[in-house]
């Protein structure tokens, strides 16, 4: 028999269908990491073999305390035989890099006050195109991160969200 499992995370929500009666209910992701542990009878020891992540790693996404990435949910839906769904709640960390680039190109443009077009022009490129920059749809290549970096007296570091 199947039951219906309802889990939250980070503003994404999935139904999908468990053998365990255990975990027929409606959890937030940390807890239903540690339901699934718990109904096996396993330790973060052995969750830390079926996923290869540190135990370390293992508990702090029980505890809330580290987002849940989806290549871990990857591993732990293959290693626990849920369904791989549950992959789609975890975070991307490509993405947010993606979205730290074009969150950080807006800021620094509107606190100088900057319109969209002059600035494309100064960097070389359309305004079409650096819009998509500030959207995230798309990534400027190095020569022109290097080219905006320069105009905002930043590093590339700051850009690509690897210091403040």
């Amino acid at each position: 028999m199947r039951y219906p499992v309802t889990i939250k995370y980070e503003n994404k929500k999935v139904t999908v269908n468990v053998s365990n009666k255990l975990l027929h209910d409606d959890f937030v992701l940390p807890d239903f990491l540690r339901a699934v542990r718990e109904s096996k009878g396993h330790t973060l020891q052995t969750t830390h073999l079926l996923t290869d992540y540190p135990i370390q790693d293992c508990q702090n996404y029980e505890d809330g305390r580290e987002r849940i990435p989806k290549k871990y949910l990857f591993c732990f839906t293959l290693g626990y035989k849920l369904p791989r769904k549950i992959k789609h709640l975890g975070y991307d960390p490509d993405l947010d890099r993606k979205n730290i680039l074009a969150e950080r190109l807006k800021h620094l443009r509107l606190e100088r006050d900057i319109p969209q077009l002059f600035f494309a022009l100064e960097i070389g490129v359309s305004r079409g195109t650096y819009a998509k920059y500030e959207t995230g749809i798309n990534e400027p290549d190095l020569a022109t991160l290097v080219k905006i970096a320069d105009f905002y007296h930043v590093s590339l570091d700051y850009l690509a969200g690897r210091t403040n």
